[in-house]
């Protein structure tokens, strides 16, 4: 019969390592948190025995300042869509999406697993849904893992992406009035914007018609003023017999001979 002592050294190793397996499925490898859409902790996407995913390929639909992509969305390419195509066919991807000699999950220096799980691009899977046929023709998501930033990014502009918003709201079963305040929200936002532009255009016409009319009053007004200065200038002239009028004949054009 083992020792106490060794019971107890066993025991102080599972829970070691259970600890060590739970930091790595809750946070990333960069040690900060992530929430999911469901508002928990984000999980892992991939996991052992898959290959490993993420933009930094830790495993997690990490959110990246230069991921333009936003590969926020953690989509399981290996189920099967009702159309019987993969994300890569319906996107018009080459089919990476049936790799099998991918780095491993467990150890990324073993290139033998294939992709199960995947983290991909937020705007791609937008246009994964409208070019599959809709959310039910689209393969399986994996909602704990997906990242709440593609969320908000969808909520910001649900006219382009209202599809895609209402299609995680129903997979992961979301609470539907949250997504009816979105909307409103949105179109709100989108009603004060084009009544914003509408002042700006009007503000901006109004001053351009000042301004017109503010240079016709002074091309008037210096117009009247070169028509007075031309009739003064001609009234001293006339003083001055340079142009009596009626003759035509100039002051100039005489001569005056003088004897030598």
């Amino acid at each position: 019969m083992p020792s106490r002592g060794a019971f107890l050294l066993v025991l102080s190793t599972i829970v070691g390592d259970t600890t060590l397996v739970a930091s790595s499925t809750d946070v990333n490898s960069d040690g900060g948190a992530y929430q999911n859409i469901l508002g928990s902790t984000l999980r892992s996407c991939s996991y052992d025995g898959t290959a490993l995913t993420g933009y930094t390929r830790t495993g997690y639909c990490v959110d990246q300042d230069d991921d333009a992509g936003s590969h926020h969305i953690c989509i399981n390419l290996s189920s099967i869509a009702s159309s019987g195509q993969n994300f890569c066919s319906v996107t018009g991807q080459s089919d990476w999406c049936s790799s099998t000699d991918m780095p491993c999950h467990e150890d990324p220096n073993d290139s033998t697993c294939a992709i199960e799980n995947w983290c991909v691009c937020q705007w791609a899977f937008a246009s994964y849904i409208e070019k599959a046929g809709g959310c039910d023709a689209i393969q399986e998501i994996q909602c704990d893992a997906i990242n709440m930033k593609a969320l908000e990014a969808y909520k910001s502009n649900t006219n382009k992406y209202g599809k895609a918003l209402e299609c995680l709201y129903k997979r992961c079963d979301l609470d539907m009035s949250s997504y009816s305040y979105a909307l409103s929200s949105s179109m709100s936002s989108a009603a004060n914007t084009v009544r914003n532009g509408s002042t700006a255009t009007d503000t901006s016409s109004t001053r351009r018609i000042m301004i017109g009319i503010g240079v016709a009053l002074a091309a008037v007004v210096g117009g009247l003023a070169y028509i007075t200065i031309a009739k003064k200038r001609r009234g001293r002239a006339n003083m001055m017999g340079e142009d009596d009028g009626s003759t035509g004949w100039k002051r100039d054009d005489m001569t005056t001979e003088t004897s030598l």
